[in-house]
């Protein structure tokens, strides 16, 4: 959630969670704390984080994602949850981690489960055995969620580390302060070897939290400063650890080494890399389609004339989508109840749109909302938008 498209400093990411989502994020690695307003703070985001997670109940404490501190950065809680409960909405075959470093409350957290509409998706079965994925697709419970220190009293919300997950190290570090002037190999570069160099992948993948029990296993997989002196990320590392053949080759020694692929590949700037190619390469998943359908423009028409909608279904996935179908379900007492059309096939990275032609009734009038639902692909996706009826001519 530490994005430079939101302004944070020492941003881990270039892009936020909705396009993180979009580009095939689906764990992720947050932050929670209590904050406030305090507009004495030196830092660009005007927040004091209140460190004591029994203090959420603080007037103006308000749940935020933040990462070290709110004065780096800050993003309401609940807010950013609806924006992954809409994302979660419109794509009902996507499942989804959530590793929580919380600092707030259990019952809180949960609280803005629940009132971002999250809970809908939310997994309540057990972690000692897993569903498989369609399993979870089926039922809608699609989102586990799990702290990386307290989770009791919420019986959805599960403890990490020495119950479901377990991980490797994290502390890989480089000192930007010499990267210029001492060549690859010396120790400058120590933690970029550790996720690259094929002698010493083994290493890098020892137990940490978690030890080596837990059916989630979380490769952490990324460079950060000298040890001790937190600096900004570095786009720069990103680029050399986040290759698609660096991630595949240390994945494939973590799975040597502990006898399980991982299950998370965590990364720092998503944006950079081939991170999903890199997962598809360890699932032996083909390329695929990958839909977005955008929400359509309410229209008012008059009784007994055509009102259109236009749809538009964007393909941000590798593969091209076929079978492409527009419909639309409208109240009978305004018109016909469905109108349907077809279109051609959508190509990776284009876009395919479509004019759905609504005929009202003469006698029709008043509001209504149309659903619309596009098929392509295998899978379906949903949206709507309002109908407003008048009468042909308005009487004195």
């Amino acid at each position: 959630m530490s994005a430079a498209d939101l302004g944070w400093i020492w941003p881990n990411h270039d892009i936020s969670i909705p396009e993180q989502l979009r580009r095939g994020a689906r764990a992720m690695l947050i932050d929670t704390y209590y904050a406030e307003p305090d507009p004495g703070s030196p830092f660009p985001f005007k927040f004091r984080t209140i460190p004591d997670r029994t203090q959420g109940s603080s007037a103006n404490a308000t749940m935020y994602l933040c990462h070290t501190t709110c004065g780096f950065g800050a993003s309401e809680l609940i807010p950013e949850f609806r924006k992954i409960r809409d994302f979660l909405a419109r794509h009902p075959r996507e499942v989804m981690v959530f590793v929580n470093q919380d600092n707030v409350t259990p019952s809180d957290f949960a609280r803005a489960v629940e009132e971002s509409g999250l809970i809908d998706f939310t997994y309540k079965g057990s972690t000692d055995v897993w569903p498989t994925l369609q399993q979870m697709i089926d039922s809608d419970q699609r989102v586990v969620f799990l702290a990386e220190a307290q989770a009791a009293g919420v019986d959805w919300y599960h403890r990490a580390y020495g119950g479901p997950m377990q991980e490797t190290d994290y502390s890989f570090t480089y000192s930007p302060s010499k990267w210029a002037t001492d060549p690859p190999g010396s120790p400058v570069y120590a933690g970029v070897d550790k996720l690259t160099d094929p002698n010493l992948l083994g290493a890098s993948c020892t137990p940490n939290r978690g030890g080596s029990t837990g059916g989630l296993f979380l490769m952490n997989h990324w460079v950060s400063g000298s040890a001790g002196k937190p600096v900004e990320p570095d786009p720069g590392m990103a680029e050399i650890v986040n290759t698609r053949e660096a991630l595949v080759n240390r994945a494939r020694a973590c799975e040597t080494l502990r006898g399980r692929l991982p299950t998370i590949l965590a990364v720092d700037f998503f944006g950079i890399g081939d991170t999903v190619g890199a997962a598809r390469e360890l699932n032996g998943v083909e390329a695929e389609a990958f839909l977005e359908l955008a929400k359509p423009k309410g229209i008012t028409v008059k009784a007994g004339r055509t009102g259109v909608f236009r749809l538009v279904l964007s393909n941000i996935g590798t593969a091209p989508a076929s079978g492409v179908r527009f419909c639309a379900s409208v109240p009978a007492r305004l018109a016909k109840p469905r109108t349907c059309v077809t279109a051609p096939p959508v190509p990776a990275g284009g876009k395919s749109a479509a004019s759905l032609r609504i005929k009202t009734k003469p006698t029709a009038r008043g509001r209504a909302t149309i659903k619309f639902t596009t098929s392509a692909a295998g899978d379906t996706l949903r949206t709507s938008a309002a109908l407003k009826v008048i009468p042909a001519k308005l009487r004195r």
